[in-house]
């Protein structure tokens, strides 16, 4: 008869979800949707070249790294290995499907931040506190503490805030009384209007690119 088979030891098998790669990889994914929150804050601070690097370090980067790690984890401990390539790729499949509503998410959010900032900045438009000529033709620029904003002296409805003016995201909220959510007009339809991206409330919309 021939010797028995060893068998491995239940207490010599170490889950997956207790290693150190377990760990690396639910920081990065946390990381990855925080960021993608936050992602609109982070364009307002970080310098535009610093933003492609901070995108490819990541969300490109890592996923390689961690998907040769998950696969050296399955040869090693088959047992429960195979979980970790498995996350690493639903996560990053799910991201792919997720990161437009995280992002807008993140819009909101940023957006709810600075709207009492935009509200009195509106006011004292309305007012002509802000215009150096009120005939001057083109923009009238500025900031108010973190606040960029833009207005042109003739039109005081129309109201810029960048967010970022960057080559590779430029955005901006912008308030368009005109243009964007309900119509003054009397009788006009209620519905929202809106020639940007997407409509915030009131009368903010969100654009990725502006003049």
């Amino acid at each position: 008869m021939g010797e028995p088979a060893e068998t491995i030891r239940p207490d010599a098998i170490q889950p997956v979800w207790r290693t150190r790669l377990a760990a690396v990889a639910i920081a990065w994914m946390g990381l990855v949707v925080g960021t993608t929150l936050a992602s609109s804050r982070l364009l307002e601070t970080l310098p535009g070249e610093v933003v492609p690097f901070v995108a490819v370090s990541l969300y490109i980067t890592p996923i390689p790294i961690l998907l040769v790690w998950s696969f050296w984890t399955m040869l090693r401990e088959p047992v429960t290995g195979w979980l970790a390539p498995t996350a690493v790729l639903a996560f990053s499949g799910g991201f792919v499907a997720a990161a437009p509503v995280l992002f807008d998410a993140g819009v909101a959010l940023n957006f709810a931040a600075h709207r009492p900032a935009y509200d009195a900045l509106i006011a004292d438009v309305a007012l002509g506190r802000l215009a150096v000529d009120p005939d001057a033709p083109g923009w009238t620029m500025g900031t108010r503490g973190e606040v960029a904003y833009g207005f042109q002296a003739r039109r005081r409805d129309l109201v810029q805030f960048p967010w970022s003016d960057n080559s590779y995201l430029a955005s901006a909220v912008v308030y368009d009384a005109r243009a964007c959510g309900v119509p003054r007009t009397a009788g006009a339809p209620r519905r929202v209007i809106s020639n940007y991206d997407r409509h915030l409330g009131g009368h903010y919309c969100y654009v990725r690119a502006f003049p």
